[in-house]
C-alpha cells in the first residue's frame, strides 16, 4: 500500500483526518482511488499542522516557541520498512541509510540511493551498521560496523567495494566537513572523545574533563564537535561544544533548558545544520516525538532564543542528521503497544495469536507485575498529561491510572511488590545534578513517600514487601544496587569494573537473578547468579545463558528463563528463545530452543525498559510497527548552495 498503513487505518485517515480519497460509483460496485499528489500534500500538511484541539490541551512554556515554522517537508523513501542512520551527502543528492530492506527477519543493510532514484545494496553481511556518514567528496561512506570482535569504525567506497577499518575498538567515526580530521569515540578507554588526523598528523584525546561521551557531531564550518556528554556521573548529560583547535570545552545547556520546560531529548546525536542544532524531543502530555531545532549564537556558541519546533503530528521522528542546509531523518508511525500470547503450560511456547492489550500511540515500558500474575503496571506517555503510570487487571482486562494527591508530577519506572500492595517509582528532576528520587506508595490509594531525595537508581523490581532492587544510571557502568525500603539502607549487589549490567529480573522464589551484561562496544550477554546473600556477587558466581540476547524475564514458576536474542537486528528484536532451568543448581538445563517470533510486531530494543514479563499463560510484550520513511526539509532554502 502506497502509504505502509493497513486498511483499517487508511480508512479511519479518510474518516477523522481528511485523507483525500475519490469514490466513483457503479451499478453494481463502486471504484476507490487516490491521486498520488494529493496524498503526498495531505500527509506533508498532516506532519506539519497541530489541530486546534491539539494546541488548546498542549503543555507550553513561554521558553518555547511552538509556532507553525515554513519549513517544507519532502518524503524521500516510499517502502515503508526498518529504517535506520540515515546520511545525506554534501550536495544533497545521495542518501545512505540502514534497512532490512521489508524482508522481515532479515539482517539490516546499508542502502544507498540518490533523491528520487531508486535504492541499492550495498553489504549483504550479518553485521551491526550505524552512525553513516558521507566523507572524501562524498566518494566513501564512513559507519560503526559490530562484529564478533567489537565495534569498528570502518570506511568503504560510496558505491560499494571492500570496506577498510579506519579505528579499531571505536564507535561514532565522524569526518570533519573538510576531510581532514576524524572525530570518534574511543571504546579503550570507553567513552573518550578522541580527534585523528586523515593525512598522518596523529590521533589525540580532547575534552578529557568529559565523561560517557556517547554522541558527535561536526559543525558546518568543521570548527567544533558537539558531543552528549557530562563533566561527571553525578551531572546529568548535556549537549556540549567542543573546538577543534583549542580544545576548549563549552556546556550549551540546551538539554538542560528544556527538561526544565517538561521537554525529553532523545539521548542520541544531533544534527548541526546552518546555526541549528536539531534534535528529537518529547513534549509532556504530547502523543509524539518531533523534531526541534535550537539555534546558536555564532559567537559564544550558546542558545540564541527559544527552541523550535519543526514537526508535529503523533509519529516519531527521529535520527536527525543534515548537510547544506538540509536535514534527513527517519519518521514512523508510534503503534507502540502492549501484546499478549497464550503460552502452553508444560513446553512454554507460544501458542495462538497476538492479542493486542492497548490501543493508541505513544511511548510506554517497564513493565512489572505480582508474584500471582493478576496486576500488571506500566509507564505511559500516550496521555495529554504528565507522565503516568497505568495499573492493569489482568483478569477484568482493564487498568487505571495511578493517582497521588501529594505528588502530581510526571512518574516512571514503576515497579509492583509481589503482594502488590506497595508501588516504588520515580520521577525526573529537570536539574545539572543527576537525581533519582524514590518515591513509595500503598495500594490502592495511599498517598506516596519519597523514600530519598536521590537514592542513586531507578526502580527495578521488590524482592519481597521491604528490599527493593534498583539499576544506577548515568554513567558508562551501570550497577544493581539493593535498597532497604524501610531504613534507606542500600549497597551493590551486580557490578563489574568493566561490563555495564542492566535488565535485571529476579526469580519467582527469590534465590536467583538474572541480567545482561554488556562490554564497551560489544553484544550484551545473559547471566545468573545466586542471590543467596546480600554481599556483592563476584562475577566468576555469573553462569552463562545466552551471548548475543538480553532483556531476561522469567516463567511465573521459574523452571524457564526466556530472552530476546540481539539477531538479526539489535534495535529491533522479533524472537524469544528460552531455556531450561534447574531451580536447585541454578545452572541452565538443556538446549535453547525458540517460544515465540513475530513476523510484523517488534520490541523496541533501541528504548528502554521494554523487557517483556510472564504469567503463568501469557507473555506480555511492548510491541510496535516501527517501519517508516525518510523524509528531508531546508531549514533555510535561500541559504542552500545549488
Amino acid at each position: 500500500m502506497y502509504l505502509g498503513r493497513g486498511v483499517r487505518t487508511v480508512q479511519r485517515w479518510e474518516r477523522e483526518e481528511g485523507l483525500p480519497v475519490h469514490r466513483l460509483a457503479h451499478e453494481k460496485r463502486g471504484t476507490v482511488y487516490a491521486h498520488r499528489e494529493e496524498i503526498d500534500a495531505w500527509w506533508a500538511s498532516r506532519r506539519l499542522t497541530l489541530s486546534t484541539a491539539e494546541v488548546g490541551e498542549s503543555t507550553r512554556s513561554a521558553d518555547v516557541s511552538e509556532a507553525r515554522t515554513a519549513v517544507p517537508l519532502q518524503r524521500v523513501t516510499w517502502t515503508s520498512v526498518a529504517t535506520f542512520w540515515p546520511a545525506i551527502s554534501s550536495d544533497g543528492r545521495m542518501l545512505a541509510y540502514v534497512s532490512d530492506g521489508g524482508e522481515d527477519g532479515a539482517t539490516p543493510q546499508i542502502w544507498l540511493q540518490q533523491i528520487g532514484g531508486a535504492a541499492m545494496r550495498l553489504t549483504s553481511d550479518r553485521r551491526d551498521y550505524q552512525d553513516l556518514s558521507f566523507s572524501g567528496g562524498d566518494t566513501r561512506l564512513v559507519f560503526t560496523a559490530k562484529d564478533d570482535t567489537g565495534q569498528h569504525v570502518v570506511e568503504m567506497p560510496t558505491l560499494g567495494g571492500e570496506p577498510r577499518v579506519l579505528k579499531r575498538s571505536a564507535r561514532t567515526g565522524f569526518v570533519s566537513p573538510d576531510g581532514n580530521w576524524l572525530a570518534y569515540i574511543a571504546l579503550d578507554p570507553p567513552g573518550q572523545l578522541r580527534f585523528a588526523s586523515l593525512h598522518g598528523g596523529g590521533d589525540r584525546p580532547a575534552a578529557g574533563e568529559l565523561v560517557d561521551v556517547s554522541s558527535v557531531t561536526w559543525s558546518p564550518d568543521g570548527k567544533h564537535v558537539v558531543v552528549r556528554a557530562h563533566p561527571d556521573p553525578t551531572m546529568e548529560p548535556d549537549y556540549w561544544v567542543v573546538a577543534l583547535d583549542s580544545g576548549a570545552v563549552t556546556n550549551t545547556g540546551v538539554v538542560r533548558r528544556l527538561l526544565q520546560q517538561g521537554y525529553w531529548l532523545i539521548p542520541a546525536a544531533p544534527a548541526w545544520v546552518l546555526d541549528s542544532l536539531v534534535f528529537s524531543a518529547v513534549a509532556m502530555g504530547r502523543e509524539g516525538m518531533n523534531l526541534w531545532r535550537q539555534r546558536l549564537d555564532p559567537t559564544t556558541l550558546l542558545p540564541a532564543g527559544d527552541a523550535e519546533r519543526l514537526t508535529m503530528g503523533t509519529e516519531m521522528d527521529w535520527f536527525p542528521t543534515g548537510a547544506n542546509g538540509r536535514v534527513v531523518y527517519v519518521t514512523i508511525h508510534t503503534d507502540q503497544n502492549l501484546w499478549s500470547v497464550s503460552i502452553d503450560a508444560s513446553s512454554g511456547v507460544a501458542s495462538g495469536p497476538l492479542r493486542r492489550l492497548t490501543r493508541g500511540p505513544g511511548i510506554l515500558g517497564h513493565l512489572s507485575v505480582t508474584r500471582d500474575g493478576r496486576t500488571l503496571v506500566y509507564y505511559s506517555v500516550r496521555a495529554r498529561a504528565a507522565d503516568v503510570l497505568l495499573i492493569r487487571d489482568l483478569a477484568r482486562n482493564s487498568e487505571t491510572v495511578f493517582v497521588d494527591d501529594a505528588f502530581n508530577g510526571d512518574k516512571g519506572f514503576p515497579a509492583i511488590s509481589p503482594s502488590g500492595g506497595q508501588l516504588a517509582y520515580s520521577t525526573r528532576v529537570a536539574g545539572p545534578r543527576a537525581m533519582r528520587p524514590i518515591y513509595i506508595a500503598r495500594l490502592p490509594g495511599d498517598s506516596s513517600r519519597l523514600l530519598c531525595e536521590d537514592c542513586g537508581g531507578r526502580p527495578r523490581q521488590w524482592l519481597d514487601e521491604r528490599m527493593l532492587l534498583i539499576e544506577t544510571f548515568g554513567s558508562r557502568r551501570n550497577t544493581l544496587v539493593l535498597l532497604d525500603t524501610a531504613t534507606g539502607e542500600r549497597h551493590e549487589l551486580v557490578a563489574s569494573p568493566e561490563r555495564s549490567v542492566t535488565n535485571p529480573r529476579v526469580s519467582p522464589n527469590g534465590r536467583w537473578i538474572t541480567f545482561d551484561a554488556t562490554r564497551p562496544g560489544g553484544s550484551p550477554d545473559v547471566y545468573i547468579a545466586s542471590l543467596g546473600s546480600s554481599t556483592m556477587i563476584p562475577e566468576s558466581d555469573w553462569v552463562a545463558v545466552e551471548r548475543s540476547a538480553s532483556h531476561p524475564f522469567w516463567s511465573a514458576d521459574g523452571t524457564l528463563l526466556y530472552y530476546l536474542p540481539t539477531t538479526p537486528s539489535a534495535e529491533l528484536r522479533n524472537t524469544v528463545r528460552a531455556r531450561r532451568f534447574d531451580r536447585s543448581s541454578g545452572q541452565p538445563d538443556g538446549d535453547a530452543f525458540t517460544a515465540f517470533t513475530s513476523t510484523e510486531m517488534v520490541v523496541p530494543a533501541i528504548i528502554t525498559g521494554v523487557a517483556p514479563v510472564a504469567t503463568a499463560d501469557q507473555i506480555i510484550f511492548v510491541l510496535g510497527d516501527f517501519r517508516g520513511d525518510i523524509w528531508t526539509m531546508d531549514l533555510d532554502p535561500s541559504s542552500r548552495r545549488r
